[in-house]
């Protein structure tokens, strides 16, 4: 049963955005051409968008995106001037014109940037290869798991930056080059700098009380190398937000935060009572942080909503 996906109106939010390509798990579909492609391709929605690219990982046959939505809508004038520079070849919109209100809505919906991102990347894949491609290149829609700030976007972004080491492409984060922390750590300038320094940036500085944001990228690096030393991991035998782990509640989870984030974005979406059997609790790892890092806090996922009563 296909049900509403969880968006969070009036408040900035981040979102842990994932799909997976059509065919088996062994199926490779993306080179290094493709990866390549997708990431400027993000470069180009995000300038018509105003949702921030926090970090991305881009894999043989699937990407992770760690990105904030807005608190509230673009004005009028920056969504005239976004949609005139995205669509130079259709004729311009002024502000306050029927297009510019209804794109007004658009740019600050997860929905429509991926929507967006995924439908033009389909249509360059499927018209590059050798024999003309047809049909779907997604195995069926994105999916996002909504993260409290603060503990919840840390570990997540974390076990995103840790997907190639997961995957076996590389033994080190800092190596994949279609990564936002290989990129960042080989030019020393995060892909989407100005993105980073509004949502991400601050949070790390005061995490490890640092000042600037080499002195940042440097700390990850050295707490990413702890992490690789140990690699591969044992078997989690419970829920455990671990950056060597594929933890599937990443990626089907729909809420990840404190128990009151959880009740609070859930009741939103349902007015009924709170079903908590649908609530894993885990221990967040911190490892790695030093002694001005934030006090340790027990994170929950929340799995699935369907079964709440209406």
């Amino acid at each position: 049963m296909r049900i509403a996906r969880i968006k969070p109106h009036h408040e900035a939010t981040w979102h842990h955005c994932y799909s997976r390509a059509v065919g088996t798990c062994r199926d490779r579909p993306f080179d290094k051409a493709d990866k390549a492609y997708f990431v400027r391709l993000m470069h180009r929605v995000s300038r018509l968008y105003c949702i921030r690219i926090a970090a991305y990982q881009i894999m043989d046959n699937h990407f992770h995106l760690l990105v904030k939505t807005p608190e509230q809508a673009p004005a009028l004038a920056e969504v005239s001037h976004r949609y005139n520079q995205f669509f130079s070849d259709y004729p311009p919109t002024n502000p306050g014109s029927p297009t510019c209100l209804i794109w007004q809505e658009r740019m600050g919906d997860i929905s429509w940037f991926m929507r967006h991102l995924l439908q033009l990347y389909t249509m360059w894949y499927n018209r590059t290869r050798r024999v003309r491609r047809r049909g779907p290149l997604w195995a069926g829609r994105f999916k996002n798991t909504v993260l409290e700030d603060g503990e919840a976007v840390w570990q997540c972004y974390k076990y995103i930056e840790f997907n190639p080491i997961r995957a076996g492409k590389v033994r080190r984060a800092a190596d994949y080059r279609f990564g936002s922390f290989g990129v960042w750590a080989h030019t020393g300038k995060h892909p989407f700098a100005c993105d980073f320094a509004a949502t991400l940036l601050p949070a790390l500085r005061s995490r490890f009380g640092l000042d600037t944001e080499s002195a940042v990228r440097c700390h990850l690096g050295r707490i990413f190398i702890k992490h690789e030393a140990i690699f591969p991991p044992k078997p989690p035998s419970r829920f455990e937000l671990t950056v060597q782990d594929r933890v599937r509640y990443w990626t089907d989870g729909l809420i990840i935060g404190s128990l009151a984030y959880l009740k609070t974005i859930a009741g939103h979406i349902r007015e009924s009572s709170f079903p908590e059997r649908h609530i894993v609790p885990a221990e967040a790892s911190l490892a790695g942080t030093t002694q001005s890092a934030m006090s340790h806090k027990a994170v929950y996922a929340y799995r699935k909503l369907r079964d709440i009563p209406a």
